[in-house]
């Protein structure tokens, strides 16, 4: 055997080694570069990791789901795939997480707004209580750093959806003492105080009490989350927060023309704010080809799926099955997991590598881009981000230290205050629901 033969075996033993004692079970892309690929997992283990956005509660509520449970293969009552359990967390070197108290417009119309949200941070601390040796409640950056050192996956708590405040900012205050880190002040519908990105304009971006919740957001040191919202309300947001600001799930519209992308002139004003913009995973977000044929398909289909929903309407289970099998014969194109690095390389190109930062929305959305599974893929965007030149400290910051950042600065500018006894007494009537 030649020297060179002998040498091209070694690296290959070295690699295969590499491979067996890091945490990560993410299967090495066909196309990979070994020595970079193996570079990619050292980063990606060494570095704090933090999601801005995971819709687990959900079925956690719903459906009593335990993140003990493999959920690999498995799927929610609606027929999506699961992307989230305690192994996959493993797998994923995710460090800190934030779990999405979702509470939607439908939910908000039917006067159980706050309701939802209470039963949701219930769950997600008994998943925390049941499994202490994985998960530990963080509600700090200082924590989320601990956590790091002890091995656990930091469970950290984000309102989707100001709906659940229910026009009040005695419950804000309460939700901060709960744990709430963030809230987005929108879903998809208008309401009383903050503008969608979609559907009816009622306030022209944010009213005054808007402005004022955003404020003492900024006072108690609970980040403003800007992913759902008008791009009007984004730039009152901006005009109003003394705080960096986030957008826990949401993309550049410069890739693609999306309501729920965040354009670049927004992006600008971010990176002067010192916040971060964490990306959405959802390819239909990601990608103007997979939005397109996903609507297309969704039309096209209508009636079949109309249909299955009256035959089964007694068998959730049944219709999921069939659903799978009528999309399954008509795919679409669905844009892989490179195209979130096309999203970190246009905000970095227009606003600066400091506002970057993922957030996936794993539980979510329907399906993941092509090569990712769930939160176990993750590794593949530090490959993809190493790949195309990307240094170790670019890709940590876009992995956590980003946000990091913006949360320790957050929690700087709130300092040492009251929650209740220097708040705002600022009223607004309650929401008027169906």
């Amino acid at each position: 055997m030649n020297n060179t033969r002998l040498f091209t075996l070694l690296l290959s033993i070295s690699f295969l080694f590499f491979l067996s004692i890091v945490s990560f079970t993410q299967t090495m892309p066909k196309d990979a570069d070994p020595a970079l690929w193996a570079k990619a997992l050292k980063i990606h283990k060494k570095a704090i990791i933090v999601d801005g956005h995971n819709d687990i509660p959900s079925p956690m509520v719903d459906d009593d789901f335990d993140l003990s449970t493999n959920s690999i293969g498995k799927y929610h009552k609606d027929g999506d795939p699961f992307h989230t359990d305690l192994g996959r967390f493993k797998s994923s070197g995710i460090t800190g997480e934030f779990f999405s108290i979702y509470v939607g417009g439908e939910t908000w119309k039917a006067g159980r707004a706050m309701e939802r949200a209470m039963d949701m941070i219930d769950a997600t601390y008994r998943e925390a209580e049941k499994h202490p040796g994985q998960l530990t409640m963080c509600t700090t950056a200082a924590e989320i750093r601990r956590a790091k050192k002890t091995g656990k996956v930091c469970v950290l708590m984000g309102i989707e959806g100001g709906y659940a405040i229910e026009n009040s900012l005695y419950a804000l205050r309460n939700f901060y003492r709960l744990g709430i880190r963030y809230m987005t002040l929108t879903h998809n519908v208008s309401h009383d105080w903050a503008d969608a990105h979609r559907g009816e304009v009622k306030n022209n971006g944010l009213s005054d009490f808007g402005r004022e919740v955003v404020r003492e957001m900024n006072r108690l040191g609970m980040l403003v989350d800007i992913s759902h919202v008008s791009v009007k309300v984004m730039n009152d947001v901006l005009d109003v927060s003394t705080a960096p600001i986030i957008a826990s799930h949401s993309s550049a519209r410069g890739i693609h023309d999306h309501t729920r992308n965040v354009p670049d002139d927004v992006l600008k004003r971010v990176a002067k704010n010192g916040g971060v913009m964490m990306i959405n995973f959802y390819p239909s977000f990601l990608d103007a080809r997979t939005n397109k044929e996903e609507n297309e398909r969704a039309a096209r289909l209508k009636p079949q799926m109309d249909a299955l929903r009256e035959q089964f309407k007694n068998d959730q289970q049944a219709f999921n099955e069939a659903e799978s099998k009528l999309l399954d014969a008509n795919p679409i194109y669905i844009a892989d997991y490179k195209r979130i690095v096309d999203h970190i390389d246009h905000m970095k190109k227009v606003a600066g590598i400091d506002i970057v930062g993922l957030g996936s929305d794993y539980d979510g959305v329907p399906f993941l881009p092509a090569g990712m599974n769930g939160m176990e893929d993750l590794a593949l965007v530090t490959y993809e981000m190493l790949k195309r030149g990307y240094t170790e400290q670019e890709i940590r910051k876009v992995l956590g230290e980003n946000f990091l950042r913006a949360f320790t600065q957050a929690e700087k500018v709130a300092g040492n205050r009251q929650i209740s006894g220097q708040g705002s007494l600022k009223k607004l009537a309650p929401p008027k629901t169906n």
